[in-house]
């Protein structure tokens, strides 16, 4: 599965990548009570990364300031979220405030929220980011707003495609539990990465995996369900028809490689899957149809054919699935 760039912002300043379906909105402003001048050398006065992580996700930083571990009022700069829970429609601000008398550089899209399940700790969004460079200045700070809005999503409702750029609330596909809304910069006098980490609860309750509206028709062939998809264009010059396929390793079966790849399976959760719409309709539909291999048809005009991360191995609601992608008809054909 594809997963987020974690380049440099260095000279990166004016990039025009593409941004993820975001649900947050942002906006500055100026700090009101600013303690300008007490911290002289504001990224020495951080917790180092490590010491300062416990309930947070792991992220490549030098600091880490995870709200609930820090005093607010004694550090240079923090991320304060407005509330410790919200409720399915309700609004929650993440605040960064730079108390220091040094800039901040920071990306405004550069978001990552997760989520915390039997301890461990899921990326969830943005998809992708633009890679601007933005400036936050002494006594001023910024705050991105974020409210959950599930909506359809259990009657089919994709929320797995490709965004646009810009803001946009609210975000789909969050099922009640523990989420982590964090980002990252620099001050200018440091070359040191700050990293930072506010928990939240959202208390509503779990999402249901089904698939997607596109399934327009199923039928079995021999012990393959398969699945007809209405996403893809047949009459774009790039289109191929594909395959994505879905194999349950089901476990009084399995071969010495098979127990191997238990070990290797990379871990899902139901916000994860949701947000791939090919991975979303096959799994929902083994799950439904108790099948053990699932065909799902798609016309799909990407190189190779449903992206190059897809092939792999996954753990979903304990049970692994291996994912394997084909062109059944190459254009032309």
């Amino acid at each position: 599965m594809s997963r987020p760039s974690r380049r440099s912002l260095l000279g990166l300043v004016g990039s025009t990548a593409v941004a993820a379906s975001t649900a947050v909105a942002g906006c500055l402003g100026r700090v009101e009570h600013s303690t300008l001048g007490r911290f002289e050398d504001p990224t020495d006065s951080l917790p180092p990364a490590g010491e300062n992580n416990a309930g947070c996700p792991d992220s490549d930083v030098d600091r880490l300031v995870a709200y609930r571990e820090i005093d607010p009022d004694e550090a240079p700069i923090s991320l304060e979220p407005s509330a410790e829970s919200i409720a399915e429609g309700e609004r929650i601000t993440f605040t960064l405030r730079n108390e220091s008398h040094s800039e901040f550089s920071y990306n405004q899209y550069n978001w990552r929220l997760h989520k915390r399940v039997d301890g461990d700790w899921y990326f969830i969004a943005p998809r992708e980011i633009p890679l601007p460079l933005h400036t936050l200045k002494p006594r001023r700070r910024y705050e991105w707003e974020l409210t959950v809005d599930n909506d359809g999503v259990e009657d089919g409702t994709a929320i797995g495609g490709p965004g646009s750029y810009g803001d946009r609330d609210p975000i789909q596909g969050l099922g009640g539990g523990t989420y982590a809304f964090g980002t990252e910069g620099w001050f200018d006098s440091a070359d040191e990465k700050i990293g930072f980490c506010a928990r939240f609860k959202l208390e509503t309750d779990a999402l249901e995996l089904t698939p997607t509206r596109a399934v327009d028709e199923t039928e079995w062939k021999d012990d393959i369900l398969v699945a007809r998809s209405m996403r893809g264009d047949p009459e774009n010059e790039h289109s191929r028809l594909g395959a994505y396929e879905l194999e349950r390793i089901v476990a009084n079966t399995k071969s010495d490689d098979d127990r191997a790849n238990d070990e290797t399976a990379e871990p899902l959760i139901t916000e994860t899957v949701l947000r791939n719409d090919q991975l979303r309709d096959v799994v929902a539909l083994a799950r439904e149809y108790d099948a053990d291999r699932v065909r799902l048809e798609e016309y799909d005009a990407s190189y190779p054919i449903f992206g190059s991360h897809e092939d792999g191995v996954y753990e979903y609601d304990g049970e692994v699935y291996e994912i394997t992608t084909r062109e059944i008809a190459p254009k032309g054909d």
